[in-house]
């Protein structure tokens, strides 16, 4: 009977241990949740509820490339690869990820020249930067993002960042996707809308457990309902007008609640978009493939996306009469983890799609305030493009990619 004390403590110690080791190793991580404060938005004082952290981001030296990622491809972003002899391996740079710091070797394929891709990729394509030059670029425009912990300093879109906030963050400091997405959208040389104005809420979708994350899309749908309360907070010409989230949902955890919060920022004339925005708008939104180098502007450069041209070559795409695509792969974005670096992917996913439509909107919006999402769709598909594309002796129809300037041209008629 006399053990039992002792046994119930060292057992509280080892329970003890496993959560704290658990918790140290990364497996929990407290949520958070901050907001700023009324009175900030009512007179549109830019305002941080935190600060993310970010830093160098130090991965060694690599004697051998490493093998595919299934996300990132041929992942060496900030390595040290000088040593290798890169020169026959022009197939796998095809599909490569990598940034600022990364440091090449002198022996590569021919034409492979990574600073000139990644400016190649910064270019949003299909006619945007035209537009800019004619002075239609988001200014006057307010969009807001849920998505990760953001890097709040990249000269990409510092100026342009009103508000962070945090709904049920799980994050510790900046992360990738964060201002990949806010780049795509409103960076000043990557973006789509250079001079919209963003509003960002970092958010977590779910929870982590010993079993890793379990998906809880509630939390989008708070994300939402949070930027309409915004919304109420800001003056009529500074109102947000569009939502970009790049994630989807079918029957997770909390689907339900995000399409009823959609439904409530459609009544209030907020678009919103997400990686499935088939049930509320009508369409399906996939994004393009090109090579590394092809010119970013000319329609002949796009086929499918590399994520799924297989599913399109055998003829496993649903609903195409209802598609709509934009530019994805071969995307230059801002860096996580400083202030003026870039990252460069060969190969996109959904997720560079939805910031890129958001930014087209915004400048839409510019052209004619009273825009709806329903009217900005139906003029998107009367002006695009379907174009044959031939593949291993076959000759395949894609479509309908979207047309900024005709979209553009076809709206200033509209409105005047």
């Amino acid at each position: 009977m006399k053990k039992k004390p002792v046994l119930l403590i060292v057992t509280i110690l080892a329970a003890a241990g496993v959560f704290l080791f658990l918790f140290l190793s990364g497996v929990f991580f407290m949520p958070v949740t901050g907001r700023v404060s009324d009175k900030a938005y009512r007179e549109e004082r830019k305002s941080f509820y935190r600060r993310e952290e970010y830093g160098v981001w130090e991965r060694g030296t690599l004697l051998e490339l490493p093998a595919q990622d299934i996300n990132m491809g041929l992942d060496i972003r900030s390595y040290d690869i000088s040593a290798l002899d890169l020169t026959d391996q022009e197939a796998v740079l095809s599909g490569v990820t990598y940034d600022s710091a990364t440091v090449f070797p002198d022996r590569l394929p021919n034409g492979f020249d990574p600073e000139r891709i990644m400016e190649i990729g910064k270019n949003p394509g299909l006619g945007i930067r035209t537009l800019h030059e004619k002075g239609i670029t988001g200014k006057g425009i307010s969009i807001a993002i849920v998505d990760q912990a953001l890097n709040p300093d990249h000269t990409e879109y510092a100026d342009q960042l009103i508000s962070y906030e945090l709904l049920h963050c799980c994050d510790t400091a900046a992360q990738m996707h964060g201002s990949a997405v806010t780049s795509i959208a409103v960076g000043k040389n990557c973006g789509v809308a250079p001079d919209a104005k963003v509003y960002y809420i970092a958010s977590t979708f779910g929870r982590y457990g010993s079993n890793g994350m379990k998906m809880n899309l509630q939390y989008m749908a708070d994300g939402i309902d949070r930027i309409l309360e915004i919304n109420t907070l800001l003056p009529e010409d500074r109102k947000i007008r569009v939502i970009s989230i790049s994630r989807g949902f079918t029957s997770e955890k909390g689907a339900d609640a995000v399409r009823q919060a959609i439904e409530r920022a459609k009544e209030a004339g907020v678009f919103v978009i997400t990686t499935t925005p088939e049930d509320h708008y009508g369409f399906t939104l996939m994004g393009l493939g090109k090579e590394l180098t092809a010119d970013p502007d000319d329609m002949a450069s796009y086929g499918p996306g590399h994520f799924w041209s297989d599913y399109f070559y055998n003829g496993e795409t649903a609903d195409t009469a209802h598609m709509l695509l934009v530019p994805m792969d071969a995307r230059t974005y801002a860096s996580w983890n400083s202030t003026d670096g870039y990252e460069f992917a060969a190969s996109g996913g959904l997720s560079w799609s939805v910031p890129w439509m958001a930014g087209l909107f915004a400048l839409c919006l510019q052209v004619d305030e009273d825009l709806t999402p329903e009217y900005f769709l139906r003029k998107a598909f009367e002006t695009g493009t379907v174009k044959t594309v031939e593949y291993q002796g076959g000759t395949y129809e894609l479509g309908t990619i979207i047309n900024p300037p005709a979209l553009i041209e076809a709206l200033s008629q509209q409105k005047n």
